[in-house]
């Protein structure tokens, strides 16, 4: 009884100091809405455009970098002032306006049609937000500060990027590859497999002997742990 009782607490305290869920979204196609048209909507517009979004922006001014965007034809552009109606198809909704109440307005006209919206600057009327992110390659390492503190998390980022090397990017490449190989294997030996698949440590070879030795590594590998059980 004691036991589950700490459990619950542990729970409970984990649940009031993490309110936001970590996931990875796939927008590619969908409709993102970015209210605003400064140098915060242009960051978030950016990162949408790399994800593959459909990106609509709704301000009445445009940064030359979205001016730019918008004569290449990579956004849509609605020269007019914030109006619920603009929420119509979006998938995601950012308040990145310089006004805050126009920003709660825009978080209170999502909420009422079930969209999901970011507020810039205002975690607490979000229902996501953005993290600061490290990319190497399709490794991706986000970081978190449960929207307390993003210079923080800026600050985190810089320092995992000057310690994490490039060769991370590199061995994912090859385990990339060998995934669909590893998931045809009958289920009780996918876990050894991939335990020493990552017993290679092929970001090291990488980094001491080059990427031509861990590519030669990774295919002996190859042939020996998925070959053979291949030609049984």
């Amino acid at each position: 009884m004691d036991r589950t009782t700490k459990s619950e607490d542990t729970f409970h305290t984990l649940a009031a100091k993490n309110r936001f869920y970590p996931a990875f979204l796939r927008v590619e196609g969908k409709v993102c809405v970015v209210i605003g048209g400064g140098r915060v909507a242009t960051r978030k517009i950016h990162a949408l455009l790399v994800a593959g979004a459909r990106v609509v922006v709704i301000s009445v001014a445009l940064h030359v970098d979205l001016q730019t965007l918008f004569a290449n034809g990579l956004v849509d552009y609605i020269p007019a002032r914030y109006a619920a109606e603009y929420l119509t198809g979006a998938s995601l909704v950012f308040a990145a306006t310089n006004d805050p109440e126009v920003n709660l307005q825009i978080a209170r006209d999502a909420h009422e049609r079930g969209l999901w919206v970011n507020v810039a600057d205002n975690p607490d009327n979000s229902d996501f937000y953005v993290p600061a992110t490290i990319h190497q390659q399709d490794l991706t390492l986000a970081i978190s500060t449960g929207g307390e503190a993003p210079a923080f998390a800026r600050y985190v980022r810089e320092l995992l990027e000057q310690s994490l090397s490039d060769a991370l990017g590199q061995a994912l490449e090859m385990v990339t590859q060998a995934r669909p190989l590893i998931l045809a294997e009958p289920k009780e030996r996918q876990t050894q497999l991939w335990e020493s698949l990552q017993a290679l440590h092929l970001e090291k070879v990488i980094e001491t002997q080059g990427h031509a030795v861990a590519h030669q590594l990774f295919g002996q590998w190859l042939e020996q742990n998925i070959g053979l059980c291949c030609k049984k």
